[in-house]
């Protein structure tokens, strides 16, 4: 007993970096087939579920509603497929214990992505009390207003990385900003400083 104890002390730390790796790896493939699938017609029906029913009621002005819109264009059974293709492979590679936590922090990041879209689009939502997510909700409403940018529904570093991020109109006014050159092209293409 006091020995399974140890163990688990032990590998607590390693339980964490899974779990956040993992977390981080669901996250990433999330934005890259919102990007890739859902807004380009090489994703086919992902792609015209998410423009003619999600984009078409949840546009411009109108990104919220009382209650979610999820019973036509639904693609959430689509993006389960990438999750199991990764959690069988991992399976083969990690031991159980590591792949048991790396499906449980996989289930509950689909989880957050699925809850925090539907949270975005309710008039009232419960996590409106939050400043970080109104933040979040912001951030999303400008993808809704311009489909080229912010990708991501949890982590919008993700669009800062692929050089898609749009700072939200209200981040601009309240802190006098201009659009930020995205993270890839000023890493891709340094300023330099030219003395004369």
């Amino acid at each position: 007993m006091q020995q399974d104890a140890l163990w688990f002390v032990q590998a607590l730390p390693l339980f964490f970096i899974t779990a956040a790796t993992t977390h981080l790896v669901v996250s990433f493939m999330q934005t890259i087939m919102h990007r890739m699938l859902g807004h380009h017609p090489i994703g086919g029906r992902l792609f015209r579920n998410h423009i003619n029913f999600h984009h078409s009621y949840y546009s411009k002005d109108h990104l919220v509603s009382r209650k979610y819109r999820a019973e036509e264009g639904n693609n959430t059974p689509f993006f389960l497929i990438p999750v199991f293709l990764a959690g069988a492979c991992i399976y083969f590679v990690l031991p159980t214990d590591l792949f048991v936590v790396a499906a449980v922090a996989c289930t509950a990041s689909f989880y957050a992505h699925v809850l925090f879209d539907r949270e975005y689009h309710v008039a009232g939502s419960r996590l409106q009390r939050f400043a970080w997510f109104r933040h979040k909700q912001e951030l999303h409403f400008v993808h809704h207003r311009h489909a080229d940018s912010n990708f991501a529904v949890i982590h919008f570093f993700w669009d800062r990385i692929l050089g898609t991020y749009r700072v939200s109109d209200h981040d601009r006014v309240k802190y006098r900003s201009k659009p930020r050159i995205p993270l890839a092209r000023s890493i891709a293409w340094p300023k330099r400083n030219r003395t004369a």
